[in-house]
């Protein structure tokens, strides 16, 4: 019988309580120094107490960066995805800023993703029918709304996407609220991604310390860190979109030596050969650096000048404006889903049905990403809430409202049947976020109409 198998067998009989994912074993074939692990590693359990202090620190490294992306080449590229692979994302990460500043196109793509799902109202609801989940419910979310967790909302999903993963770091603390006193979140660290690295097994860890270059495991309960899937040194977007954003760059360049070169009209000055050439030539080459500074000259018959347009019947849009025209329309494709939602400049006017396509792929990225950052909240957050608490039930969710296309009016009309037709409690906080509408000052500031004293029962209609 396996060795392990006997060891969990032997501590369940004793009553003891086994983690099997901490356990490890030595290969049989390789030396007695070298251990190979189960599998890949797993959360480790949470800790009783909620761990204190920070675990991000300034570093020297964070007041300077090579910007890589300034020089950059297909060669340097390369380098720096092989370092990120090897587990030294740095540069990586310092290349992707770099590529993203510098592009209006890709920035306005990724923001306007991230800005579609982390900039949305939430709230947090109690998922058990339990008092515990709904009290849990009622304090995160009156402390969490005491710091600023839209930026944090933003960087992680932000981090995620670009770099394939985002990360903030929890501070707790005791707050008061309903006089009474919670280990609760009081500030969401956004800690950048070239901060970290990543081990063999696929595991981030922060850089905290030179003497320690690969980094320090993530304590539990101390990290809200959304990834996407696969290898995390390969799994953001810019790994795929570095490439047409360097193609795009490098044919910007080509385009404005181009311009620099060829794009003025050539002055072409001509004479006859005769006794007076040198007199001539002299005349000829004050002709071409005049019409060069001041746009005219005085021109003898003896001398023809031509300007010579080196664009004339071959527009060079058709070749650096075209290989700009097809990398914007990849990036547009891998980040928003779409190419129509982003820009529609040469569709020759996109049809209603295509267009609905487009728009359909790209909702289903921000759903994509609401979910993601959902799940990291409850799992990261609110499961590590209830156990410092000692509280005992469901962890509350953290729900966006993205709804796609949404007006204030759909919102009011929604909430009028789930109140009236389906008799379900709807919050007036909500409706006045939605709508825009605050609360009176005083008596004198509220508006005159009528008065609704109560909504009707369930099943009793909406009113006109």
């Amino acid at each position: 019988m396996d060795p392990v198998a006997i060891l969990v067998a032997a501590s369940i009989a004793a009553g003891a309580s086994v983690g099997v994912y901490a356990l490890k074993r030595t290969a049989p074939s390789a030396p007695a120094s070298v251990e190979a692990k189960l599998a890949y590693e797993r959360p480790r359990p949470l800790p009783s107490l909620a761990p204190t202090g920070q675990a991000t620190r300034d570093l020297e490294s964070d007041a300077w960066v090579l910007h890589p992306g300034h020089e950059v080449s297909p060669r340097g590229v390369v380098a720096a995805f092989l370092s990120a692979e090897r587990g030294n994302p740095q540069t990586q990460c310092d290349l992707i800023d770099d590529l993203v500043e510098g592009d209006c196109s890709l920035r306005n793509l990724f923001e306007q993703r991230e800005q579609e799902s982390a900039g949305k109202p939430w709230v947090m609801t109690g998922e058990g029918a339990d008092e515990a989940s709904a009290k849990a419910a009622r304090v995160l979310t009156v402390a969490l709304k005491r710091i600023a967790t839209s930026e944090a909302f933003e960087h992680l999903i932000a981090g995620a996407n670009r770099y394939g993963w985002g990360a903030c770091e929890i501070d707790w603390g005791l707050v008061e609220i309903d006089g009474a006193m919670w280990v609760a979140p009081v500030a969401l660290v956004q800690v950048e991604a070239r901060r970290f690295r990543i081990s063999r097994t696929n595991e981030l860890r922060l850089y905290a310390d030179v003497g320690r270059p690969e980094g320090d495991p993530l304590s539990p309960g101390k990290w809200i860190v959304v990834t996407r899937k696969g290898r995390l040194a390969r799994a953001g977007l810019m790994r795929t979109a570095a490439w047409p954003a360097v193609g795009k760059r490098l044919g910007w360049r080509d385009w404005l030596v181009f311009s620099h070169r060829f794009g003025i009209p050539l002055t072409l000055a001509t004479y006859k050969a005769g006794e007076d050439d040198d007199d001539t030539l002299t005349t000829a080459e004050q002709i071409v650096q005049k019409i060069g500074s001041d746009s005219g000259a005085v021109i003898p018959d003896s001398i023809k000048v031509e300007l010579v347009e080196a664009t004339k019947g071959q527009p060079n849009d058709k070749t650096h404006g075209g290989l700009i025209a097809h990398c914007n329309a990849e990036m547009a494709k891998l980040i928003a889903g779409s190419t129509l939602k982003h820009d529609n400049a040469g569709s020759g006017g996109a049809s209603y049905a295509l267009g609905e396509v487009h728009a359909k792929t790209s909702w289903s990225n921000v759903e994509y990403d609401a979910s993601k950052l959902q799940e990291a909240v409850r799992t990261q957050l609110a499961v590590p809430f209830m156990k410092f608490n000692g509280l005992k039930g469901e962890p509350p969710l953290m729900t966006l409202q993205v709804v796609r296309d949404d007006t204030p009016d759909a919102v009011l009309n929604r909430m009028i049947k789930a109140k009236n037709q389906l008799g379900l409690e709807v919050s007036v906080t909500q409706v006045r976020e939605a709508c825009s509408l605050r609360e009176p000052v005083n008596d004198d500031d509220k508006a005159k109409g009528m008065q609704v004293e109560s909504f009707p029962a369930a099943g009793g209609g909406i009113p006109s």
